[in-house]
């Protein structure tokens, strides 16, 4: 079984102290489009966007790989103070963690996932994200210790990877651990040892939303335990043109994020779905209470941690996240307050960024970063003034939208191949090429999870 790792207090970025086959399988019959979605028989069936229309290499436990050397210090940046949680003093341990730093991005044409090492810029592994190489993936969520990515398939499936060879399990026996080592050294399901569990979700017609629970914090074992996964799917019709068409509606589900064992089922009957896609994106708050949009129905679902009761929020856009003061943002510069029950909007309203359509992340210096045609922007968390916006090399849509552990802004370019690591305050660019047809917009970094656990709201 998997190892659980500790480490010692370390300054951490951002503000958040707290811390088989070939390797072209396709999500369903054959790739999504840039910029579709697919339905749950994996053809093409609608837009997403903003506003609805109708040989092997093997790793060894100490995690090299090969005969190559990867660097994890962090390149020279804008790192951002940090503070601890709680009483710990600076000499113990704090919140969240700073020894590596990767991005997990879907490539959904190809139904893989290509894990990046965001400070050497790396692809250091690609995977198959179900056991019969399709499942179209999209969503994926880091959780807060950064030791394990989950990741959707808008098929039906949630998949766990470790995110480092000595935490995986040598499951042959072979006193090594059998891994991927990139894009040309994609396993098959079965033989890929780092996938920790895999849970199907066989009566999902679409199921898109991911998100970790940062867990309890072990102050003594410097650890999280008991950490789980919330999803949500549209369980409609097998076959329907629409993978949610109003019955049975919406499932959430909270899974053992050790085991994958579905721990509660929340049913919303009363729900709509919107009779598109359903269940869209999603954030945790400090709580760990769920909030996710429903594309199409513009609205937003609130699920309490503690008590798994509901309630829905008229007003949304695609992409979710929540900040570290518990606000919840979408990607068209709205904000929600929980405590006044009110939406704000971005000033001016019709300003960049924010076209619709994609991710929405939040940074260490109380930014608000989203997309729009050839660039990236922010907007100031505090006073919804629209601030720069950020020209990238391709002029399409970038849909993904993270912030990693370092404080470095991602943006993935919808159906394109380019991930683009931009350095907060010089707006100097970086840029990963090697992706196939991505199609992710969530906490893909583990960034978003740790703000807002680590930094929770004063008072």
């Amino acid at each position: 079984m998997g190892k659980t790792i500790r480490w010692a207090a370390a300054t951490f970025a951002m503000g958040l102290g707290c811390g088989d086959g070939d390797t072209t399988g396709t999500g369903g019959s054959g790739s999504a489009d840039a910029g579709d979605d697919v339905d749950g028989s994996g053809s093409a069936s609608a837009t997403e966007t903003g506003e609805p229309t109708a040989s092997a290499t093997q790793a060894t436990l100490d995690g090299t790989q090969g005969d190559t050397t990867v660097d994890d210090s962090a390149d020279e940046g804008p790192i951002f103070d940090v503070g601890v949680i709680g009483d710990a003093p600076a000499e113990d341990c704090e919140c969240g963690f700073d020894d590596w730093s990767y991005l997990f991005v879907a490539n959904s044409g190809e139904a893989t996932l290509s894990k990046i090492n965001t400070r050497t810029m790396a692809e250091e592994g690609r995977y198959r994200t179900r056991p019969d190489g399709s499942g179209n993936p999209s969503r994926t969520s880091v959780s807060i210790d950064g030791q394990a990515v989950a990741i959707a398939n808008r098929m039906g499936g949630i998949t766990k990877f470790w995110s480092r060879p000595e935490l995986c399990e040598d499951k042959n026996g072979n006193g090594m651990i059998d891994t991927s080592t990139g894009a040309a050294d994609v396993k098959a399901f079965a033989d890929e040892e780092c996938v920790a569990w895999h849970t199907p979700f066989p009566e999902a017609t679409s199921q898109r939303p991911v998100a970790w629970t940062s867990g309890n914090w072990d102050r003594g074992a410097c650890e999280y335990t008991d950490q789980k996964i919330w999803t949500a799917a549209a369980n409609g019709t097998p076959g329907a043109s629409w993978p949610c068409d109003g019955s049975p509606g919406i499932t959430v589900y909270l899974l053992n994020g050790d085991t994958g064992d579905v721990e509660q089922t929340i049913e919303m009957p009363d729900v709509s779905c919107g009779g598109t896609f359903g269940p869209y994106g999603a954030a945790v708050d400090y709580e760990n209470d769920l909030w996710m949009y429903v594309w199409s129905a513009f609205t937003i679902v609130h699920v309490d941690f503690e008590t798994y009761e509901y309630e829905t929020i008229s007003g949304g856009s695609y992409g979710i996240t929540v900040d570290n003061d518990g606000r919840v943002w979408v990607d068209s510069g709205s904000r929600y307050d929980p405590v006044t029950m009110q939406w704000a909007t971005k000033i001016p309203a019709g300003g960049l960024p924010g076209s619709g359509g994609s991710g929405v992340a939040v940074d260490g210096m109380g930014r608000v970063w989203t997309a729009t045609q050839g660039g990236v922007g922010w907007i100031d968390a505090e006073t919804m003034m629209v601030g720069d916006t950020v020209p990238l090399p391709e002029a399409g849509l970038y849909r993904g939208m993270a912030v990693d552990i370092d404080g470095y802004v991602w943006a993935v370019m919808l159906g394109g191949t380019t991930a683009h690591k931009i350095d907060p305050e010089t707006y100097e660019v970086e840029t990963f090429t090697g992706l196939n047809s991505p199609y992710t917009y969530s906490d893909m970094s583990g960034g978003q999870l740790s703000n807002v656990v680590c930094n929770p709201p004063a008072g």
